[in-house]
């Protein structure tokens, strides 16, 4: 699964945004044409849940699942700034997500902060080819901890057998 090219894009609203990313991700990914929806670009501050609204028209549907049933393809709305969901992102290899946020460059992030805390909803299209075996790896949180803080984890465990974590 190739990418990159995806990387690094100026932000342009309409074009070269959060879901003009989505969308050429499915095109060059998947060789899915996502619907082209116009978006004013303050569409979230005059009350426009364009997302919720339109999502099912561009074949996804909302999933409850548990993380490490992510897939690759699968779309995250977050509310950036907002009350509903008003940003994009797809999710890529090893629980990391593609997007764009406004004004910046297009990256790929951890699913966490940002985009894990404002979460809206996580949408899976429909029709994506081979989606059973496009696991996104959950990513273990010891991999985010310094070394005394994986140690000190560590002997907790060993103190507490029974537990999990």
């Amino acid at each position: 699964m190739n990418y990159n090219h995806l990387l690094g894009r100026e932000f342009i609203w309409g074009k070269h945004d959060c879901y003009g990313l989505l969308r050429d991700f499915y095109l060059d990914v998947f060789q899915i044409e996502l619907p082209n929806y116009a978006r004013p670009e303050d569409f979230y501050q005059k009350g426009l849940d364009l997302f919720k609204d339109l999502y099912r028209d561009g074949g996804f549907k909302e999933i409850n699942v548990h993380p490490s049933e992510i897939q690759i393809g699968d779309m995250v709305v977050s509310a950036v700034s907002s009350s509903f969901g008003n940003h994009c992102g797809v999710f890529v290899e090893n629980g990391r997500v593609l997007h764009h946020l406004y004004g910046g460059r297009s990256k790929v992030d951890p699913f966490r902060g940002l985009l894990r805390n404002n979460c809206t909803g996580i949408y899976r299209y429909q029709d994506l080819p081979h989606a059973a075996t496009n696991r996104v790896e959950t990513q273990d949180l010891r991999d985010y901890l310094s070394p005394s803080k994986q140690k000190l984890l560590d002997e907790l465990r060993a103190a507490n057998p029974g537990t999990q974590g």
